[in-house]
């Protein structure tokens, strides 16, 4: 069901003016002519939305699915309203199937399927609505599904990625984490209940370990919920002060490791997202303001409204990035050569080849540094505990002797 405001005239001549739901405007123009009222105008309520069923949340890869059955479909020749029946049939969860059929209604009572979209951002992101838009306007709506499919894969192919890289090295932390807590809770008070019987100095080591362990025996609490309350505190003040969230994100992107890695990241999402939606026929300034909030970072979205305003004011895309360190020099100097030989699209599009093929490589490579790291640091602090109380052992042996 469609919600419809309408006008329309009774049969003495007074406007009428309202709100209903109905399947479609046949439909709704039915149920008034049998109140009496014959209808002047209707259109669909857009802003406000029709009733749902409740949210709709669907993952990264079913969008890519439905993508590419809808390439399909209407590449083949099956209109819109036909191929979303056919994929909604075919889909497994039955909001996502709801959702589809809804869509359907929208497109039967004549409104387009990007405005269809946008009643659901909460499935169907602004830059994915607009290169529909793009598309129904070109007349090129395979060609947009299509880049659609390819982005979600790419965007699937890097959380994967990340996924991966980071399994092993978040369980060789728990592991260690556990390892240090039954080390510093159950272990090492057993040797310092030896020690303190027989009066014998210990060295500085020893005595670090000792309080350590204090610290984990008797406020214990308080060594476990000191971080989480600092985690926590970080996370509200990155989400009130904006300025405290810039000033954090700034000392991450400087980071030797973290913040190359998290470059990389925003570099491949901005040139990727920009390459799609210009590619497409979105023009260049609604393209970057898309983009701006695409990127998941507030200082490159800065970088990004800055940019929007050089443009604006008269300045060229290279030049523009240029002003902003956090655009690498590459991609500065490929996007000149693009704005010269008037070949901006095809030139963005090789950027973002490029990064497709290096943010993966890099990431991984990247957080394979965090293995090595890992275990390196047990090692050490094993080793460290291992000293400390050798240390005190072999004190007494000499002085016993």
């Amino acid at each position: 069901m469609i919600s419809y405001r309408y006008h329309g005239v009774d049969a003495k001549g007074r406007h009428r003016r309202g709100r209903t739901r109905a399947s479609s405007e046949a439909d709704l123009e039915q149920k008034l002519h049998a109140d009496g009222i014959w209808v002047l105008e209707v259109r669909p309520e857009v802003a406000s939305g029709p009733v749902r069923p409740g949210k709709v949340r669907i993952r990264r890869r079913e969008l890519s699915q439905f993508c590419a059955q809808m390439e399909f479909l209407t590449r083949v020749g099956i209109p819109l309203v036909q191929g979303l029946e056919m994929t909604a049939r075919d889909g497994e969860h039955r909001r996502w199937a709801s959702l589809l059929l809804e869509l359907k209604q929208h497109l039967e009572s004549g409104m387009p399927l990007a405005a269809a979209m946008e009643i659901h951002p909460e499935v169907f992101r602004p830059e994915f609505t607009q290169l529909i838009r793009a598309g129904e306007s070109s007349g090129s709506l395979p060609e947009a599904f299509a880049e659609l499919r390819k982005h979600l894969e790419w965007q699937e192919k890097i959380a994967g990625d990340v996924r991966q890289a980071t399994l092993y090295p978040l369980t060789v932390l728990v592991a260690a984490i556990l390892f240090v807590g039954v080390l510093f809770t159950v272990v090492v008070p057993k040797f310092a209940a030896l020690l303190s019987l027989v009066k014998v100095p210990l060295p500085w080591p020893t005595r670090i370990v000792f309080a350590i362990s204090t610290a984990f025996r008797s406020p214990g609490i308080l060594v476990l919920v000191i971080p989480v309350l600092g985690i926590a505190a970080a996370a509200f003040f990155r989400r009130s002060s904006t300025r405290l969230a810039r000033a954090g994100e700034r000392a991450m992107l400087r980071l030797p490791i973290w913040g190359e890695l998290l470059r990389l990241l925003i570099v491949g999402r901005f040139a990727r997202s920009l390459a799609v939606l210009y590619r497409n026929g979105v023009s260049l300034l609604p393209a970057l303001e898309l983009v701006r909030n695409l990127l998941g970072s507030r200082v490159a979205a800065d970088a990004v409204g800055d940019v929007t305003r050089r443009i604006e004011s008269g300045e060229s895309l290279s030049d523009a990035l240029s002003a902003h360190s956090i655009f690498p020099p590459l991609i500065v100097r490929l996007t000149r050569v693009g704005e010269r030989t008037g070949q901006l699209d095809q030139t963005l599009e090789s950027v973002a080849t490029y990064y497709l093929d290096l943010v993966p490589q890099r990431v991984q490579r990247l957080l394979g540094l965090l293995e090595p790291a890992l275990i390196l640091g047990l090692v050490g602090l094993v080793g460290f505990v291992a000293l400390a109380v050798y240390l005190p052992i072999l004190s007494l042996i000499q002085h016993l002797r």
